[in-house]
C-alpha cells in the first residue's frame, strides 16, 4: 500500500503514545507474526484479496499466526475499478472467513466512491465487520474530494520520511495534522511509515491507533472503538499561496492552536485576527470595528516565519473564525512553493 509524504515540524510527541500495528502481504514472504507481537506490535492487517480473482498467497498463513498471538487482526481487500461490487465481494467470501474483519483498500486504479459504498454494503450484508476504509488523502483528492459520509472511519496514510527505523522512533517524526480527517470522516488508524523495522525485517508498513487495545478490538468487531478525543471533520491544512494575500479560515471545534508554516524562504504575517460571536468588540481609533481579540496576535511590524519553523498561536476561547494577512515572496525559481495554516488539537 502506498502513501503521500509531506514534511512538517509540528510533531505528535506531546500526546500519549498510541498502540502500533503493521500491515503485510505476500511481498514480505513468510513473516514472523508471533515475534512481532512479542516485540510490542498490538494489531495486524493482512492483504487477502484483490478485484475478483487475486488471492494473497500468504493470507491464510498470516491469519493462523496472528490467531496464536491473541492480538486483533483484520484483512484488506484491494478494490479494483471496472469490476462489479457483487463479483468482488463474492471473491472475498471464498477467501476470508466472516469472523475476520474486512477493510476495503481504495487507491490507485480503485475507481470511485460509489463502488466502495456498494462493496461495504455487500460485505456487511454477508456478515463481515467493516471497521475501516483505507483511502489515502491523495487518492481522495484525485477523485474529486467526494463526501465519504456514512462510510467507516479512515485508515489513512501519510509518511514524514522514508528512513528505516524502529516503529516507535518513526512515529516520533509524525506531524499532528497527519491525523486530520477528510471527506467528513475521522482518521482512526494512521499508516505513518512504510519503512519500519519489525521482527528483524524492514521495510514494513507501520500503523498507529490512538486508543486502548480494548477500543481497537471493539472497532474491529464492529462494536465501537472510537478514540478518546472528539471526532474531527475535514481539517486539512489551508494552503497559503505565494505573494501578498489575505486568507480567511473557520476554526474547527476542539482546535486549541493554529500553526502557520513556511517550507522554504520566509513568510511574513502582517496581521492575524480572530472573530467570534462577540466580535467585533467596539471600535478602534479610526472608527472601524475592532476584530483584534486580546490585541493583534501579530506584533508591530509583523511576524516573520522562517523555513520549517512554524509560528504557533493559541486560539482565543470563543473564537470561531479568523483571517491572516501575509506576504510570501518566492524563495527561488526552482519550485512552486506554498505555506500552510494547520490546526492543532
Amino acid at each position: 500500500m502506498c502513501g503521500a509524504a509531506r514534511a512538517s515540524s509540528e510533531k505528535v510527541g506531546s500526546e500519549p503514545m498510541p498502540i502500533f500495528g503493521i500491515d503485510i502481504s505476500h511481498h514480505q514472504g513468510s513473516f514472523d507474526v508471533e515475534r512481532a507481537a512479542r516485540e510490542g506490535i498490538d494489531f495486524f492487517i493482512f492483504k487477502a484479496t484483490e478485484g475478483n480473482g487475486f488471492t494473497d498467497s500468504r493470507f491464510a498463513e498470516n491469519v493462523a499466526k496472528a490467531r496464536k498471538t491473541g492480538k486483533p487482526y483484520a484483512a484488506y481487500h484491494y478494490q479494483r475499478s471496472g469490476i462489479s461490487a457483487a463479483s468482488q465481494v463474492a471473491h472475498v467470501r471464498k477467501v476470508v472467513p466472516t469472523t475476520v474483519p474486512v477493510i476495503p483498500d481504495v487507491e490507485a486504479n480503485s475507481g470511485n466512491v460509489s463502488l466502495t459504498r456498494d462493496i461495504v454494503k455487500r460485505l456487511r450484508a454477508a456478515g463481515y465487520s467493516v471497521p475501516l476504509l483505507y483511502m489515502p488523502r491523495w487518492y481522495w483528492q484525485q477523485i474529486g474530494s467526494p463526501s465519504l459520509s456514512g462510510l467507516p472511519p479512515l485508515w489513512s496514510s501519510r509518511y514524514p520520511d522514508n528512513v528505516v527505523g524502529d516503529i516507535k522512533d518513526e512515529y516520533a517524526d509524525v506531524p499532528a495534522h497527519y491525523w486530520n480527517g477528510y471527506g467528513g470522516l475521522r482518521v482512526a488508524v494512521l499508516q505513518f511509515t512504510s519503512s519500519a523495522r519489525v521482527a528483524g525485517r524492514s521495510p514494513i508498513d507501520g500503523n498507529a491507533y490512538r486508543g486502548t487495545l480494548a477500543q481497537l478490538r471493539a472497532l474491529f468487531n464492529g462494536t465501537g472503538g472510537g478514540p478518546s478525543r472528539p471526532q474531527q471533520e475535514d481539517t486539512m491544512p489551508l494552503r497559503l499561496n505565494m505573494g501578498t494575500h489575505a486568507q480567511s479560515f473557520q476554526i474547527p471545534e476542539g482546535a486549541e492552536k493554529l500553526a502557520i508554516n513556511c517550507p522554504h524562504g520566509e513568510l511574513k504575517v502582517k496581521a492575524l485576527f480572530f472573530v467570534g460571536n462577540k466580535y467585533p468588540d467596539g471600535k478602534g481609533e479610526d472608527g472601524m470595528p475592532k476584530f483584534d481579540f486580546r490585541g493583534n496576535p501579530a506584533p508591530d511590524g509583523g511576524k516573520t516565519i522562517h523555513r520549517l519553523r512554524p509560528w504557533r498561536v493559541e486560539i482565543p476561547k470563543g473564537a470561531t473564525s479568523g483571517a491572516v494577512y501575509y506576504e510570501y515572496p518566492k524563495p527561488d525559481s526552482r519550485y512552486e512553493y506554498y505555506g500552510s495554516l494547520d490546526f492543532i488539537y
